[in-house]
């Protein structure tokens, strides 16, 4: 599975890399992310090149504790609908099982278990891809610092947890963490989470509004929907992209690079109205058009590129999708 990230939620990560005084166009080129894609409300990025820009802000940033900053940055229009269904809920359990019901329109490499032991109500974090295994240490302590200040925005500010647990290991100094969640801590815990006193999490909001989370509630969920749907399209050409320049790809390699069989895949494709060639065909009609168009590529290194054995082949397969030759079409690309 490829695993991708709101680009908008990552808003706050820009702000966190200012507030440092840290260039973060220098950060997000080195992690391969665009940061116009966060002006893009349905553009996602990787989530391995997040991971990676969050390694590269903890090597140039000296503060250890820098994720919990976060919590100074964040805004409810970073989380796309989820942000406002949260802050409208009637309570913070309900609150926190919108996020767990729908943080995949933010993060699908994660996940949330919202459950309820005695007179404590737990939210566990899960981690379903390697980048997450265990979460990085600044990315999990943002992760709980913005969680805790979304239910301090909305039930106030005196709201307090009642644990918090790190997969990760104590730093040098935890006056930084008992400051800002002012409760008992758990670093090197096999698993992350944070509780909260049960009647904390079930005292009605001030700000509750049943219309207005309805209706985010409907956003998040046609969201979601569609992002089911157009995520495994997405998937399959993005590893079909990666593996053209090894050659032309068969199902059975990109299925393997998904993590499922050739059949789960074609089968799951063929109930999105498309298949494995359809794509293979798409993808390389794509790349074409752009490699085409890039005077500093050969036609035989676009071959290549393209996964075509020969160059013959490559030009007939053009001349099917644009009517013409590749050498045809970037004279009038030049012209």
């Amino acid at each position: 599975m490829i695993a991708t990230t709101l680009a908008s939620a990552t808003r706050p990560f820009w702000r966190l890399l200012e507030l440092y005084k840290i260039d973060p166009a220098y950060v997000f080129r080195e992690a391969g992310l665009d940061p116009a894609l966060m002006d893009k409300p349905r553009e996602r990025f990787k989530a391995e090149r997040q991971v990676a820009a969050w390694r590269k802000a903890a090597e140039l940033i000296k503060d250890p504790c820098f994720g919990l900053k976060i919590a100074e940055v964040w805004s409810p229009t970073d989380l796309h609908a989820l942000g406002y269904a949260f802050l409208a809920s009637s309570t913070l359990r309900t609150a926190l099982g919108r996020l767990s019901r729908y943080v995949q329109v933010v993060n699908d490499a994660i996940g949330y278990a919202l459950g309820v032991d005695g007179d404590k109500v737990s939210l566990t974090l899960n981690a379903d891809t390697p980048s997450y295994r265990p979460p990085f240490a600044p990315q999990e302590d943002s992760g709980w610092a913005v969680i805790t200040s979304m239910c301090r925005a909305a039930y106030g500010d005196e709201l307090n947890p009642v644990e918090v647990r790190f997969q990760h290991g104590a730093p040098k100094s935890t006056s930084a963490y008992y400051a800002f969640f002012r409760c008992p801590l758990r670093f090197g815990a096999e698993s992350s989470a944070i509780l909260f006193a049960r009647a904390d999490m079930d005292y009605p909001l001030p700000a509750a509004n049943k219309e207005l989370a309805r209706g985010n509630d409907q956003i998040l969920a046609d969201f979601l929907d569609n992002l089911q749907k157009d995520d495994l399209v997405a998937r399959v050409k993005t590893a079909i992209a990666e593996e053209l320049p090894s050659g032309s790809p068969s199902d059975d390699e990109i299925a393997k690079s998904l993590f499922m069989s050739p059949r789960t895949l074609n089968r799951k494709l063929s109930a999105l109205g498309t298949n494995y060639s359809k794509l293979l065909e798409a993808v390389r009609h794509e790349l074409a058009e752009q490699y085409v168009a890039d005077p500093s590529l050969s036609l035989s290194e676009i071959s290549f590129l393209l996964g075509f054995s020969e160059l013959s082949a490559f030009s007939r397969a053009f001349r099917r999708w644009a009517g013409q030759s590749p050498s045809a079409a970037r004279e009038a690309v030049s012209a």
